[in-house]
C-alpha cells in the first residue's frame, strides 16, 4: 500500500487482520494447530505493504505470536512420541 491510503483502507487492512486473527485463534483453541498457521499466515502475507501503518502494529504482532504458539502446538505431540519411541528403546532394568 503507498503512503497516501485512506483512513477507510487502514479500516479495511485492519478489520481483514482481526478477522484473520479470530478465525486463526478458534482453530488453535480447537487443537487444530495447522489449521491456525493457514489463517495467520494468509494475514502475515500483507505485512510486507502495510507494515509503515502504525495502528496494524499490535495485530501483526498478536498474529506473530499465535503463529508461534501453534507452531509450538504442532512440536510437543512429536516430542511427546519421539520420548516414548526412545524409552521403548532402552532395556529393561531387573
Amino acid at each position: 500500500m503507498p503512503q497516501n491510503v485512506t483512513a477507510g483502507e487502514h479500516a479495511d487492512a485492519l478489520d481483514f487482520l482481526r478477522e484473520r486473527l479470530a478465525r486463526g485463534n478458534e482453530c488453535l483453541l480447537a487443537g487444530n494447530a495447522r489449521g491456525a498457521i493457514v489463517y495467520y499466515d494468509s494475514a502475515l502475507l500483507t505485512f510486507h505493504h502495510t507494515r509503515h501503518i502504525e495502528a496494524l502494529w499490535d495485530t501483526y504482532r498478536a498474529l506473530w505470536t499465535n503463529k508461534s504458539m501453534a507452531h509450538q502446538q504442532l512440536r510437543d505431540p512429536v516430542k511427546a512420541q519421539e520420548a516414548a519411541m526412545f524409552a521403548n528403546s532402552l532395556p529393561l532394568s531387573g
